[in-house]
């Protein structure tokens, strides 16, 4: 629906404009809605109610005169489409409505023909820009669900090392981080309430995780890994210092600030471990590793540790001697262990890579990928031979059939069931079954 506003001192021509709009939305009249004024304060508070798409005012009226009252209905409808309709042929009023960016200047007496194509001129316009606009929320709203998307990915790929999956400077563009003076920070959730009370569930991990996420950001740029690793994982982005302890206090202030955030709002305790500051976000992992080291450390009484501060230990430590780090590869598969056992369990399902990818709160390339990194095949071909290898159990069976069989691995075409059986075992189920007597 466009909505209209007319604002003139005169009735009869609000009627006549009235009938020339009328007259071009002839048939549709429902499609519009018409609001009347009869001077420039009456004109901004109906545009306030009305929120006109299209307004045509005089610019001589009582009181607040058209130019006044269109300055202030711009300032809460900046999209609005102004047209001045007036007696006067004036070169200031002209220079006046083009600093306020109006768009049509019709002298009256006006000629009803040229209003009514002005008009229809005025509406295309206004159309154009309303699908304009649509199509850049709709841009806007696919770029703010794919944020936390690319945020989660990037996290997992510096965790993991597996940063050669990614497209590196197109992440760190879309989510203005460039890692120059970052570091890690990992929490560790206590499991238990000050009663003792077994308290942390799945679900409430990644609420908090949410809740540390915001609160980083509201004075920092960070972003955060906390779905599928065993700790809460961020990385933070500082302001550059030349005082290396003071930006090393102000990384420890900024982690006793986060444990205070989660006592207050949930009641429960937390252990930090902070990684040294680089320049360089091929060098966050091995923040994040100097971060899990100094996690190792802490305690109730010191329950933010800083690298840095347990460096000299460290060395001395048979746990962290060797480079296989024992946290090293703990993440890279928790992720997709969660993946494995939800394809088992849904085998019966129509389950394709773009749904089980957002699921997890991955983008479809991403996932791709990386599950071929970690498991070797691609998703298809993987979850073919999870179906088979399935298939060929029930197959011992006998109560079953090879159709029944089928179904109950998500193969609904026993034809097709019999072909992807065959390429994977070189033979069909029915021959399989026989094999097996």
């Amino acid at each position: 629906m466009l909505r209209f506003l007319i604002a003139d001192d005169e009735k009869y021509v609000r009627d006549s404009i009235r009938e020339v709009i009328q007259a071009v939305f002839d048939g549709k009249e429902e499609q519009i809605e018409i609001g009347e004024a009869r001077n420039g304060r009456e004109a901004i508070e109906v545009a306030e109610g009305l929120r006109p798409d299209i307004v045509i005012i005089d610019i001589k009226m009582p009181g607040i005169d058209g130019l006044k009252a269109i300055q202030e209905i711009r300032n809460f409808l900046p999209y609005t489409y102004f047209m001045i309709l007036t007696a006067y042929d004036y070169f200031d009023y002209a220079v006046e409505a083009v600093r306020n960016n109006v768009r049509e200047y019709i002298l009256k007496p006006f000629d009803r023909a040229e209003l009514r194509n002005k008009i229809m001129e005025a509406v295309e316009r206004v159309q154009l820009e309303k699908e304009k606009r649509k199509r850049e929320i709709e841009y806007q709203e696919k770029i703010y669900n794919l944020i936390p998307v690319m945020e989660n990915e990037l996290s997992y790929s510096i965790v993991n090392d597996m940063l050669e999956v990614i497209d590196i400077d197109m992440y760190m563009d879309y989510l203005n981080m460039y890692f120059k003076n970052s570091f890690c920070m990992v929490v560790k959730l206590e499991e238990r309430d000050d009663d003792g009370t077994i308290y942390l569930t799945e679900g409430l991990k990644v609420q908090i995780g949410n809740h540390i996420n915001l609160f980083l950001n509201q004075s920092y740029r960070a972003i955060g890994s906390y779905r599928f690793t065993e700790d809460l994982v961020y990385f933070i982005e500082m302001p550059l210092s030349n005082n290396a302890e003071e930006s090393k206090l102000n990384v420890i202030n900024l982690a006793l600030d986060v444990k205070s955030t989660v006592k207050r709002f949930f009641g429960l305790s937390v252990r930090i471990g902070l990684g040294r500051c680089y320049d360089d976000i091929k060098l966050m992992r091995e923040s994040y590793r100097e971060a899990c080291k100094a996690l190792e450390y802490s305690s109730q009484n010191a329950s933010v540790v800083h690298y840095e501060d347990v460096e000299h230990l460290i060395g001395q430590d048979h746990r962290f001697s060797d480079d296989g780090f024992k946290s090293d590869y703990r993440e890279k598969f928790a992720l997709f262990k969660a993946v494995e056992q939800y394809i088992a369990d849904n085998l019966k399902e129509d389950i394709n890579l773009k749904d089980t990818a957002a699921k997890f709160n991955l983008s479809p390339y991403y996932f791709s990928r990386t599950f071929k990194k970690v498991f070797g095949y691609g998703f298809s071909d993987y979850l073919n031979l999870i179906r088979i290898n399935k298939a060929k159990e029930l197959l011992k069976d006998d109560s079953l059939s090879v159709k029944e069989i089928g179904y109950l691995v998500g193969y609904n075409d026993p034809n097709y069931f019999s072909k992807v059986f065959k390429k994977y075992e070189g033979v069909t189920p029915t021959e399989y079954r026989e094999k097996l007597r």
